[in-house]
């Protein structure tokens, strides 16, 4: 099971390259409804990789570590033109540390858990898989904003 997880994984990496090769004339384009630009969305999983990073090390290596929140839209207007290759040079490096140092762990240590913003535990792998869900929710979103 960690092996599916940690190949999906790279697979963000691949997912999130190709869309930045495929959409990068549209990525500051914003969208109808008003919500996040494609380069928006990309800087979001920057951040939010910066964030996982964090989680899950704490998670390592201290007991019941309880996360801290953050407002992703209050992130996402700090900069609106973040340049897209660098938010994707950020996502893929952070997530490329984050497997491998998750890959060489026990199914014990996969298993420790922290608790997110409203009080439910939740373990390393678990979070790890929530958090590939994240990237293709944010890639489809970035999709639909690329595309007008």
């Amino acid at each position: 099971m960690t092996d599916l997880i940690f190949q999906q994984a790279n697979g963000d990496i691949a997912e999130v390259e190709a869309f930045l090769a495929s959409f990068g004339l549209t990525m500051d384009k914003v969208p109808a409804d008003g919500g996040w630009t494609a380069s928006q969305c990309l800087a979001h999983l920057a951040d939010a990789e910066i964030s996982l990073s964090l989680r899950i090390r704490m998670m390592l290596t201290s007991d019941d570590y309880n996360f801290s929140n953050w407002d992703e839209d209050a992130f996402a207007v700090l900069k609106r033109d973040r340049d897209p290759k660098t938010s994707v040079s950020v996502f893929k490096s952070l997530r490329t540390s984050n497997v491998e140092l998750l890959e060489g762990l026990s199914s014990e240590m996969l298993a420790r858990t922290g608790k997110r913003a409203n009080g439910e535990p939740i373990s390393i792998i678990d979070y790890f898989s929530m958090m590939s869900r994240h990237v293709r929710s944010h890639l489809a979103q970035a999709v639909k904003a690329a595309q007008g």
